[in-house]
């Protein structure tokens, strides 16, 4: 009869033991350990051979889930890794360039900041481009201020004496009322506050026929004898020709400088038709706004309201006003009855 062996697994040391298959109890090999082969044993056996097999399956398992767990979070540690390496990288570049911009705005802000705060100081004469012109005849002249500084300085009251009614010689003061202005980031200091100008350049009034030089009078006079015949001749006067002669020279200027006139008074000799006596006559012949040019010369208008001579002469021609036959008479035409308006200068007498 064949005898049927069996292998089993001692549960003491695990060695491998062979034995028949009717036995009910044998001892291992190995360790000596004594086996119970009986039916109650065998189940028992088979469930802790079973658990002892799922023990080892689950230690296995837990090892190879462990080593893929543990490959998974090393990967993934990675990857946060390099992601956070490469956002701190990004973010560091970022910021370079932030703080360049923010550093460069800064930097602009305060070099603006400074170049509209920083004020500069220079002194300044502001007379330097300061002007005064005059206008208009010397005792009725009036003057204008031309200011050219920039305008923080044009733009500044001045405080000045009279511009007006000025003739050659008066003065005027011109006066800035601060000796500081600021304009833009520069200030201006002034190294000069107050000026006094002289009145110049002005076209006078001739109040002294002398003045003018003794050639030029000397035709004025031959004019207005000339003049004075020619009327006696047009009237046909009686005269006696070679008795023409100038009697008196008035200069005459308006007491508020409007007009100048100088005044020939020609003498003549005629007889009465009356009494047939030898008598003298007058004329007055006027040269108006006689003046003396600030160029140089002279310039000599005629008044034309009463007679036209038209002779041509050096000057021109004038108007005989009026005629009288007594001196008295001349004198209160020409002195009295108008000195209240005029400056009368009595430039020849006979």
């Amino acid at each position: 009869m064949a005898i049927n062996v069996k292998t089993i697994c001692c549960p003491a040391c695990g060695a491998k033991v062979n034995y028949e298959e009717n036995l009910k109890t044998i001892k291992c090999d190995f360790c000596g350990a004594t086996l119970d082969l009986t039916e109650e044993y065998g189940e028992k056996r088979d469930r802790e051979r079973d658990d002892i097999q799922d023990m080892q399956i689950r230690h296995i398992m837990n090892n190879m889930n462990g080593k893929t767990s543990s490959n998974v979070d090393v990967q993934r540690s990675k990857k946060i890794a390099l992601i956070i390496v490469f956002a701190f990288v990004i973010f560091v570049f970022m910021g370079s360039i932030i703080f360049r911009v923010v550093s460069g705005a800064f930097m602009f802000s305060s070099a603006m900041k400074n170049s509209t705060t920083e004020t500069t100081e220079t002194d300044i004469n502001p007379f330097d481009k300061l002007s005064i012109n005059y206008y208009g005849i010397s005792g009725a002249a009036t003057a204008r201020i031309y200011d050219n500084n920039v305008r923080a300085i044009s733009s500044l009251e001045k405080n000045t004496t009279a511009l007006e009614n000025l003739k050659n010689g008066d003065t005027i003061t011109v006066k800035y009322g601060t000796n500081t202005v600021k304009n833009g980031n520069t200030k201006y200091n002034f190294t000069e506050t107050e000026k006094t100008y002289t009145v110049y350049g002005l076209d006078e009034y001739v109040t002294d026929i002398n003045v003018i030089e003794e050639e030029d009078l000397a035709i004025l006079k031959k004019n207005a004898i000339e003049k004075a015949i020619f009327e006696c001749e047009e009237v046909k006067f009686g005269y006696v020709k070679d008795s023409f002669d100038i009697y008196a020279i008035y200069s005459m200027v308006k007491k508020d400088f409007s007009n100048q006139m100088s005044v020939f008074i020609v003498s003549f000799d005629y007889e009465d038709p009356d009494d047939h006596e030898l008598k003298t006559g007058y004329f007055m012949a006027e040269y108006s706004k006689v003046t003396k040019l600030a160029a140089g010369g002279f310039k000599i208008n005629f008044n034309t309201n009463v007679f036209s001579y038209g002779k041509e002469s050096y000057f021109g021609g004038f108007t005989v006003t009026s005629a009288h036959s007594t001196w008295d008479a001349v004198y209160t035409d020409v002195y009295l009855n108008i000195k209240s308006e005029w400056n009368i200068n009595e430039d020849y007498m006979k």
